[in-house]
């Protein structure tokens, strides 16, 4: 009898178990701004066979388990570009390699863009131009470009 009665209480904890754990971050400054919410809400359910992961801070979006792509919508960005700049699927982006937590990550911030979005990239996991154009659509659809852009060698030569 003890068994039967338990039944129904495993079916309910097995997809329980399954679920991936919220991704931690932080929210950015202009997190909560109209444009951000409409970035979140146009993001892709997976990015290369990455699902999409529940997070705690608003205008971000994580991808893997382990998180091998984070978004953050609202950061600052400069209206100066003093890193690589390059443009894929019509978004402007400075990249960078960095180390976090011990690990190198490719750090794509958009340029030219408000509010900013940055995606914090583990290539192992996905590759880093995968990212950048599952997220272009979103940035562009909800994101006004604010006329700074990556100039071509040729451009900065003159």
């Amino acid at each position: 009898m003890r068994r039967a009665a338990l039944l129904p209480v495993l079916l309910l904890a097995l997809p329980l178990a399954a679920c991936a754990p919220t991704v931690s971050l932080r929210p950015a400054p202009e997190a909560t701004s109209a444009r951000c919410a409409g970035v979140v809400v146009r993001l892709p359910d997976a990015i290369d066979g990455a699902a999409r992961r529940t997070t705690d801070a608003q205008g971000t979006a994580a991808w893997g388990l382990p998180a091998g792509v984070t978004l953050t919508c609202g950061v600052q960005t400069p209206q100066v570009a003093t890193t690589k700049c390059a443009t894929v699927a019509g978004i402007d982006w400075l990249i960078e390699t960095k180390k976090i937590d011990g690990v190198e990550r490719q750090v794509a911030t958009t340029y030219g863009r408000s509010p900013g979005t940055r995606l914090v990239i583990d290539s192992t996991q996905v590759p880093a131009d995968a990212a950048l154009r599952a997220v272009a659509e979103p940035i562009t659809a909800a994101t006004r470009a604010t006329g700074v852009r990556c100039l071509s060698i040729s451009e900065t030569q003159r």
